[in-house]
């Protein structure tokens, strides 16, 4: 006996050890190859379902990763979800950085879609856990507030902030960009003199600072000259921040600063009456101009091209050509906002996409602005219709898959009841049966609850639950039925996704009504059929068949989802008699996805 104990301890170590090794495989490629990411995590949510030893942290880090998938895929509510999932695992304390990033990536997440009230209750929940206001704490609200464009309170958090990165021993160049921050903020509040006594006093400890932070500094000293028109002095910063930048480390964002300050160095230029050297440095912010040069940047461009064609070129032909640029671009970005609102919406008809056209057509041959005002404002009264009759489809939407989750957790209370008391009866009986229904019970019931958030689950987690349930069922019914599934065209391990809990009320109508009372073997056949949209569900019982009393209760009972199968595959179910007399059948389709991507 002991040698067998050994044998299986060693045993149950060595699986666990593969599940925590295969999982950390998955975590590693997961977003190695987007397409795969979700298969990745999934297959992770199964292990951590079926084996217990998975930790909290494991689960916690996989609902991360799902919550940044679906950030990526732009499936926000999804991401908001896994986001809070993941941080609401953290329980007693910050412990580590991926703890950390729990909170701030879910804060930055909100903050990014203007979900300002989310925003401070992560921030709060950051709070409790870490017990003081540290400098995550002020960051997250200053910038917050930033976004709400509430800049005195942000200018306050950024203050609190310094403060706090003092008190945690942060370095020079951490608390000199935030004072670059401070400078900003005061000189928004027109409060130029505080702006300019910060950078200044930054300056003086140049030797100390890093090249990004050099670079931030001295661009800011140039934009905070230029404003005060000493150009000379603008130019001599902006020259020693371009420096400084092309210096430093690159990063995604180093084109779009290095093309931003050529066009800065090209004002001063302009001011100073230099063309020549400003038309140098403009042609080099326009040959990095694509990529991640952000449109702002790109506009910014063109508009000092135009300026600087005015002063140099005294050919109208010259000048409207950099009008065109200029004009053509702003029309390209509206163009392509437009077009990406269009394709959300998908309700573009014929009659708009001509009026499209004219537009486009009407835009290549005016150069009158006062024209295509006009015609920016016709395009927007049809985005608003479009956005409209979106809105409308989606509140259609919205509705159905609240009242579908509705009917899933209409679990019939007398089951629940009759199945408890048959496995009290074999407690008395016999004790090991009984626990081992007691544990299919509580997993139906975890199944039930997990798939009444889902709009979309996989089929085979959905046949698992409705085999669960027939189980139990042949608990409280023993020896009266048998319970037959039949695929068509599918496997059950296939990835196709399907509304959950639509068939087990049918079933669960057969057991109750059509078996109730026969005196002969009962069978119940369920037969899913693939099909190209939908999968065809028949469902047979050899039961008492479907009476005049007995048929407008079924159909209040399954009115709510004959009306949801109406709305999405246009057909209802149908209920009929067998021909020999004996048995009913119900037939519907159901539709399904390759993905559970709503």
């Amino acid at each position: 006996m002991t040698l067998t104990c050994f044998v299986y301890a060693c045993t149950s170590k060595k699986n666990e050890t593969e599940v925590l090794t295969e999982i950390k495989v998955l975590h590693k490629k997961a977003f190695k190859n987007r397409d795969s990411t979700l298969i990745k995590l999934n297959k992770v949510r199964n292990f951590i379902k079926h084996y217990s030893f998975v930790s909290d942290s494991i689960e916690a880090k996989n609902n991360y990763m799902l919550a940044n998938y679906y950030r990526f895929k732009k499936l926000n509510d999804s991401a908001t979800i896994y986001f809070h999932k993941a941080k609401d695992f953290v329980k007693d304390s910050i412990s580590n950085k991926l703890e950390l990033k729990y909170f701030f990536n879910c804060w930055k997440f909100h903050n990014q879609q203007g979900n300002y009230g989310d925003c401070f209750t992560v921030i709060n929940d950051y709070k409790d856990l870490v017990k003081t206001e540290d400098s995550y704490y002020q960051y997250m609200l200053e910038n917050t507030y930033k976004a709400k464009g509430d800049i005195k309170k942000a200018l306050t958090h950024n203050k609190l902030q310094i403060k706090a990165k003092l008190q945690e021993g942060k370095n020079v160049n951490d608390i000199s960009e935030n004072l670059i921050i401070q400078a900003q903020y005061e000189l928004k509040l027109k409060n130029k003199q505080r702006a300019f006594f910060l950078l200044d006093s930054i300056s003086k400890y140049e030797h100390k600072l890093n090249t990004s932070t050099k670079h931030n500094l001295f661009r800011e000293l140039g934009i905070h000259k230029f404003y005060k028109k000493e150009y000379a002095n603008s130019l001599r910063y902006y020259l020693k921040a371009l420096y400084f930048l092309t210096k430093g480390k690159k990063n995604v964002n180093s084109k779009n600063e290095i093309a931003g300050l050529h066009k800065n160095i090209s004002e001063s230029y302009i001011h100073l009456k230099a063309f020549q050297k400003a038309q140098l440095h403009l042609d080099s912010a326009k040959a990095l101009v694509g990529g991640n040069v952000k449109s702002t940047t790109k506009r910014s461009i063109l508009q000092t091209q135009l300026h600087l064609s005015f002063l140099t070129d005294k050919k109208i032909d010259l000048i409207n050509n950099s009008f065109d640029s200029l004009y053509n671009y702003q029309e390209n970005e509206y163009t392509k906002k437009f077009q990406n609102e269009l394709v959300e919406l998908k309700k573009a008809s014929e009659r708009e996409k001509k009026i499209i056209a004219e537009k486009n057509d009407l835009e290549i041959k005016s150069l009158k602005r006062l024209f295509g005002l006009i015609v920016l404002v016709v395009i927007f009264i049809t985005i608003g219709y479009l956005f409209y009759k979106q809105r409308k489809y989606n509140f259609e939407k919205q509705n159905l898959q609240m009242q579908q989750r509705l009917l899933r957790l209409q679990m019939n209370p007398h089951f629940t009841f009759n199945t408890l008391y048959a496995i009290q009866n074999k407690i008395e009986d016999t004790p090991k049966l009984a626990i081992k229904y007691l544990l299919k019970f509580s997993r139906l019931l975890r199944l039930i609850l997990e798939n009444s958030t889902q709009n979309y689950i996989q089929l085979n987690e959905e046949i698992d639950a409705l085999q669960k349930f027939i189980e139990l069922q042949q608990l409280r019914f023993p020896d009266t039925f048998q319970f037959q599934l039949n695929l068509k065209n599918l496997n059950q391990d296939d990835l196709i996704f399907i509304p959950p809990m639509l068939i087990q009320p049918f079933i669960e109508n057969s057991i109750e009504h059509g078996l109730s009372g026969i005196n002969y073997p009962g069978q119940i056949t369920l037969s899913l059929t693939q099909q190209n949209v939908t999968l065809l569900c028949v469902i047979e019982d050899n039961g008492i068949g479907l009476s005049s009393d007995n048929k407008s209760s079924k159909a209040s009972s399954t009115k709510l989802i004959d009306t949801y199968l109406k709305k999405v595959t246009n057909k209802g179910i149908n209920l009929k008699n067998k021909s020999n007399g004996t048995g009913v059948i119900v037939t519907f389709e159901i539709p399904y996805k390759l993905s559970d991507n709503d």
